[in-house]
């Protein structure tokens, strides 16, 4: 058994031949088979790039398969086939690596090795386990990184935090990205910032001043100016004279 998962998103169970059945079986916690048929009459059947079933057929790995035996049959000896065909194969491999064409119909071009590809994970705890505050010491991941539950097996990954990159296993291994230099998101002024970056507009503009947002436009002026009146009530002071007989 490997110490490392094969993964499940980079690599394919692949069957080779024209009179073909391949089956892939293991366990992941439990026992799994699977697998897939491949058939034709003729080599002119064949399409070059596609693995579909007609000369060459694949099928996803399980995920948390660290361990696989695969069986590899013909339904009539390829005596059909034998003049182009005269062999099925099986194998696990990278899915980009492996372009199907007619010619591995005849010995698979020679091919005796495939690469593939395996996954890997820090320990067997969780990031519910540092969110619970177990044994926050033993965790992998530094200043400006998360953590991230590994998806193919017990474990845990570290990534960089948003508006971070570099890596996340080493002090200061994240560091702030330039988002303003980098990919200049805003329509006006740019202000970087620890994880993130801000937008602004001019006077006189309003908007988000985002790129991607609401930008920047210019505050619209009427075109008339309502006419304001001042009333101004001055203070009228009077005088009488009195006279007396």
């Amino acid at each position: 058994m490997h110490k490392f998962p094969i993964s499940n998103t980079r690599n394919k169970f692949i069957a080779v031949g024209c009179d073909t059945f391949a089956v892939i079986g293991g366990s992941v916690g439990r026992n799994y088979t699977t697998g897939c048929l491949s058939l034709c009459d003729s080599i002119n059947n064949v399409i070059n790039g596609s693995c579909s079933g007609i000369g060459c057929c694949q099928i996803s790995i399980p995920n948390g398969v660290r361990n696989f035996q695969f069986r590899v049959k013909s339904f009539e000896n390829h005596t059909r086939v034998w003049d182009f065909n005269p062999c099925s194969y099986a194998f696990v491999a990278e899915e980009t690596t492996y372009n199907f064409s007619s010619t591995d119909l005849a010995d698979l071009q020679g091919r005796r090795r495939v690469p593939v590809v395996f996954d890997w994970a820090v320990g067997d705890q969780t990031c519910d386990d540092h969110a619970a505050g177990k044994n926050l010491t033993s965790f992998a991941f530094k200043d400006n990184s998360d953590c991230e539950d590994f998806d193919n097996g017990p474990g845990y990954r570290c990534k960089c935090s948003k508006g971070y990159e570099g890596n996340p296993y080493i002090p200061n291994g994240c560091q702030d990205i330039d988002e303003c230099a980098i990919s200049s998101p805003c329509n006006m002024t740019c202000l970087n910032l620890p994880g993130t970056y801000n937008c602004s507009c001019a006077v006189g503009y309003e908007g988000d001043g985002k790129k991607n947002g609401s930008g920047c436009s210019r505050i619209a002026v009427p075109n008339k100016l309502p006419l304001i009146i001042y009333i101004s009530l001055g203070r009228y002071t009077y005088t009488h004279t009195c006279y007396s007989s």
